[in-house]
């Protein structure tokens, strides 16, 4: 995997002591703005969509208010790229979020520590590389088989590495990685309302997730195609979040998601606006994905220069 970034930039690993999984081609960083290397997580599911969780793209901190309002763009940077002030990026086209999605309450009087319903699907304006590996999603049935064998899985992401990292929108973040265990689907987590079903655990002091990985996707990788089984981020129990909370280092941490199967229809709704709106490149006029429809030709003029490009919504170059 080629990592690309600032010539002199101290390039530093995202996850708490994590490692970086080689055979992990998808995870990519979102971003919050064209410039700029403030960043959360995702999971590029096929050229121009990609699986994170929901609170990522929600405006505010819901520790503080009640996150109400989906930011109106966000953008995903390319595979494996350290992300800088000027990394390659590529903004949203079309953000699907379940019209249920809840943040937590926990800091507003209430005592309920998880996320519901956090998970997103984002449609890109234009795609982005992916291997050649197949996604497979998480059933019902092979979760319950995960349960049963303490499968281990795991998640990329592109968050915070130390307390000092925390409030910070550093250069040179690299995706970074980490194991966990799946535990049962019900979990207490004493006095604290627990809700998500696709639970896993960590050991005291192995690494471990932190801010800014919310919404990288917990993967297993098997016979050469990955297992796509969540958006990391719905809740954690216990979980020291990159040292800022020591006690918790000796103690073993619950992270939560909602399983994907639970949001086939946000999957098939981004589908098919990729089918009904596809991209057709500006340079070629290729169109992806599916059969090249009624094309059209449009002119493109800057200063004494003209260029047309066809294609079924063609664009100019930037």
């Amino acid at each position: 995997m080629i990592l690309i970034g600032f010539i002199g930039t101290n390039h530093s690993n995202a996850v708490w002591q994590g490692n970086l999984d080689p055979e992990n081609s998808r995870a990519v960083p979102i971003l919050y703005h064209p410039v700029g290397p403030c960043v959360s997580s995702a999971f590029l599911y096929s050229p121009r969509i990609v699986f994170t969780a929901a609170h990522v793209l929600y405006e505010g901190d819901d520790r503080i208010i009640e996150v109400k309002k989906v930011r109106d763009t966000i953008w995903v940077g390319h595979p494996g790229e350290i992300v800088s002030i000027n990394s390659r990026r590529v903004s949203s086209e079309k953000i699907f979020t379940p019209s249920n999605f809840e943040g937590r309450d926990l800091w507003n009087g209430g005592l309920r520590i998880t996320r519901k319903n956090d998970f997103a699907v984002i449609v890109l304006s234009e795609p982005l590389p992916v291997d050649s590996k197949q996604v497979e999603l998480l059933t019902p049935q092979l979760h319950d088989q995960y349960i049963k064998n303490m499968e281990q899985i795991s998640l990329t992401g592109y968050g915070y590495q130390t307390v000092n990292d925390h409030r910070k929108c550093n250069n040179g973040r690299a995706p970074s990685s980490f194991s966990s265990t799946i535990i049962e689907r019900v979990f207490q987590a004493g006095d604290q309302i627990w809700t998500t079903t696709l639970n896993t655990k960590v050991e005291p002091y192995k690494s471990n997730m932190c801010d800014g990985d919310s919404g990288a996707g917990y993967v297993k990788l098997n016979d050469g195609k990955y297992v796509y089984l969540g958006a990391a981020g719905a809740g954690s129990y216990r979980n020291h979040n990159c040292e800022a909370y020591p006690p918790a280092l000796g103690m073993t941490t619950i992270n939560g998601a909602d399983p994907v199967y639970l949001y086939l229809d946000l999957i098939e709704q981004a589908e098919k606006y990729v089918k009904e709106n596809p991209y057709s490149d500006p340079k070629t006029g290729i169109v992806l994905p599916g059969k090249i429809g009624k094309q059209t030709t449009i002119v493109c003029q800057k200063g004494s220069k003209i260029k047309k490009v066809t294609g079924i919504k063609p664009r100019c170059p930037k």
